[in-house]
């Protein structure tokens, strides 16, 4: 069994509902892939950066998901600072042979959040290396109707709406899984 540790900020909790209902729960259930869980609430990416480089990771954890860019925004980070940490990221992965994937933001249920948000996500794009990019908006909603039913409060995605996300993302996870396996 494939073991990923996923790291973030709530989007990764499963906030407000807790670990037990976040996508990388539906993930595990869904896909018979053990996710480790240590997303914070409120962690920009630097947090989440030192998070990762402070962990303990057991050795068999070979690939790791990383969610981050929305708190960073709302924190009013400069954008190349948050790319910068980023940058971070991939080259700890890279120096420790860790495969990663990064989430790209997800749109929210602020049109004034979301410009920001769709230009962090387009520099994540063009400087994320050889990181799997992973876009879980089509799960959310590609409108403005469908994107303000998935949230509970704008940004924080509905029970539904996580288990959605979930169940979206695991051929794409074991598409990732199975093309990096010769090099773990």
């Amino acid at each position: 069994m494939h073991h990923i540790a996923c790291f973030g900020d709530s989007l990764i909790q499963g906030f407000p509902f807790g670990e037990q209902y976040s996508w990388i729960a539906t993930v595990e259930v869904i896909g018979k892939i053990r996710m480790l869980n240590y997303g914070e609430c409120g962690a920009c990416c630097d947090d989440i950066f030192e998070r990762l480089r402070n962990s303990l990771l057991p050795d068999y954890v070979r690939y790791i998901i990383f969610l981050g860019g929305a708190n960073d925004i709302l924190q009013l980070r400069p954008q190349n600072v948050i790319i910068k940490d980023l940058k971070k990221v991939l080259s700890w992965c890279s120096e420790r042979k860790l495969n990663l994937c990064i989430v790209l933001p997800f749109i929210s249920a602020d049109k004034y959040l979301n410009i920001r948000l769709k230009d962090l996500k387009e520099s994540i794009k063009k400087e994320s290396g050889r990181a799997f990019l992973l876009d879980v908006q089509p799960a959310i909603g590609m409108n403005e109707s469908d994107i303000r039913k998935a949230y509970l409060d704008g940004v924080h995605p509905t029970v539904e709406t996580y288990r959605a996300i979930g169940a979206y993302v695991v051929p794409f996870l074991k598409e990732w899984l199975e093309s990096t396996r010769e090099f773990c």
